[in-house]
């Protein structure tokens, strides 16, 4: 993974790369809702191989020079986590992406790549022409 990381930055190196970790899973959300038809009565996913993968999704972010944001360590912060940002044990409840959502934003910002730094590449709605709207797009 570094490698690619690398790479990429070293083709395109105004590119801002922000590597996520994955959430923690709820084991206990997993086996109430499990993956198509285990029966195994066992959570296909565990929290502790979800927060090796976020440490070393972490640890590749520092060692490429590269932001992250570290959503499995986020979460736990908070008391009940598991049913507050997850809905099934896995997947994000709207409060759960709502933090996600303002994590990128946060590292978006601190890259300098916040709405207002960012040029507008469309015209306003209304500079369009509703007679001829493909006007403004020509050359």
């Amino acid at each position: 993974m570094p490698h690619c990381v690398l790479c990429f930055q070293k083709r395109w190196p105004e590119v801002v790369v922000i590597l996520i970790t994955p959430p923690p899973v709820d084991e206990d959300g997993r086996l109430r809702y499990p993956y198509a038809h285990d029966c195994s009565g066992l959570p296909e996913r565990t929290n502790a191989a979800a927060g090796r993968y976020a440490r070393a999704c972490v640890d590749v972010a520092r060692r490429c020079g590269v932001r992250a944001i570290d959503m499995w360590s986020k979460m736990h912060k908070f008391p009940g986590w598991e049913k507050t940002f997850l809905r099934d044990g896995l997947h994000l409840t709207p409060i759960g992406n709502r933090v996600l959502f303002e994590e990128v934003v946060f590292a978006l910002n601190d890259a300098n790549l916040g709405l207002e730094a960012l040029p507008a590449d469309l015209p306003l709605f209304a500079d369009i022409d509703p007679e001829n709207p493909d006007k403004l797009f020509q050359d």
